[in-house]
């Protein structure tokens, strides 16, 4: 039998448009996620990812543009920055748009690594500025993280040279969770050389109800970049649809160091989850809550933790990570991946109500396990 190009777009409707509580663990979303014994599929909770993908509104939109993926989408991406400016109260020519928000992060490390510039940033954290800029020749200064495992501002401070082009703050921080009070961000700016920008990414804030963002920090005298992204409330990490918060002078130095321009999926699919604000809140208080559930088993299993603030837990496993992540390995699970110098720490990413059903069963059966200790 042949289906029409009309059943086959009702077809993928059908299929993208399921509603979230029918929406299973979500497969083959990583081609490089090892299969185990039998050909199952592992659930992955290693990549931060929202396990409920993109809204209803966004996969109508996404599915209604596959006729038009023969089209640019340059008459409509000023659009969905129109509507962000109006979000974040500010003028369009405020922000710049990438194809998720680590185009811009590369495209910042690109600008900080002229000339061997220097970029001070905590350890750990998130690294694609970081190591883009090195691979571009710059030079960097690591801040460990203080007792809580949280960015140490006093100590970032006191990093800052006349080299020194920019600072990374991650805030809630990548892989830790912690997060540094914005007040405390807005006075550390404050104190920096104005030949510093500070880059404070914004991925996770989305997770934290309420939290003030750093994005009024642009209309300062200092120099400020503010990243948001799609990848995580939104559940569009595959589609690649992020954005930075500047003065208008330092938008465009961002934008000519940009390498390529959203496709037309990402933003139709933006626009429309923009508009969704019932599902992402109902993401959110999923996550949260689930979150919530595990650092209260966390701590009823005596394993430390640090305070969370996004989609995801650190916590100390006691035992080196590769141990910890194949015993979960075995258990079809897969966990976040070392992050050095804490060796015995692993990045839980919240997924669905049974993967996290799953999860504690498995981190209750390696605290009863004497392989733990081995």
């Amino acid at each position: 039998m042949e289906l029409s190009r009309r059943d086959l777009l009702t077809a993928s409707a059908i299929m993208l448009m399921r509603p979230m509580s029918s929406i299973a663990a979500p497969t083959g979303a990583h081609l490089a996620a090892p299969p185990l014994a039998g050909g199952t599929e592992p659930m992955l909770l290693c990549w931060n990812e929202n396990p409920y993908g993109p809204s209803p509104a966004a996969r109508a939109a996404i599915t209604q543009s596959i006729a038009d993926g023969c089209r640019y989408p340059d008459d409509e991406n000023p659009r969905l920055v129109k509507l962000i400016a109006e979000k974040e109260g500010l003028r369009p020519d405020h922000i710049v748009s990438g194809t998720g928000s680590g185009e811009l992060l590369r495209a910042l490390g690109l600008l900080a690594a002229r000339e061997h510039g220097e970029i001070v940033a905590a350890e750990p954290t998130y690294s694609e500025l970081t190591g883009y800029a090195q691979h571009a020749g710059a030079t960097l200064k690591w801040v460990p993280v203080d007792k809580q495992l949280r960015h140490d501002l006093s100590a970032m401070q006191a990093a800052i040279s006349a080299n020194t082009r920019a600072v990374y703050i991650c805030n809630p921080n990548n892989p830790t969770g912690t997060m540094v009070d914005s007040a405390a961000i807005a006075a550390f700016v404050a104190a920096l050389p104005d030949h510093v920008t500070t880059i404070i990414d914004e991925a996770y804030l989305e997770f934290v109800e309420g939290a003030p963002s750093s994005a009024s920090l642009v209309a300062g005298p200092k120099r400020v970049v503010v990243l948001r992204t799609f990848s995580k409330l939104h559940g569009m990490a595959g589609l690649r649809y992020g954005y930075g918060i500047a003065r208008p002078e330092v938008i465009e130095e961002i934008s000519a160091a940009r390498m390529t321009t959203p496709n037309i999926f990402a933003v139709r699919g933006a626009i429309a989850s923009l508009g969704d604000k019932e599902f992402l809140a109902d993401c959110r208080r999923r996550i949260v809550a689930s979150r919530t559930r595990l650092t209260a088993e966390l701590a009823r299993l005596h394993f430390p933790y640090a305070e969370p603030h996004g989609n995801f837990v650190f916590f100390d496993t006691g035992v080196p990570i590769k141990q910890f992540s194949e015993f979960m390995r075995q258990r079809n699970i897969l966990v976040g991946r070392r992050f050095a110098p804490y060796e015995n720490w692993c990045r839980l990413t919240i997924g669905t109500e049974p993967q996290m059903d799953a999860f504690i069963e498995g981190v209750r059966a390696f605290r009863a396990s004497p392989a733990k200790a081995a």
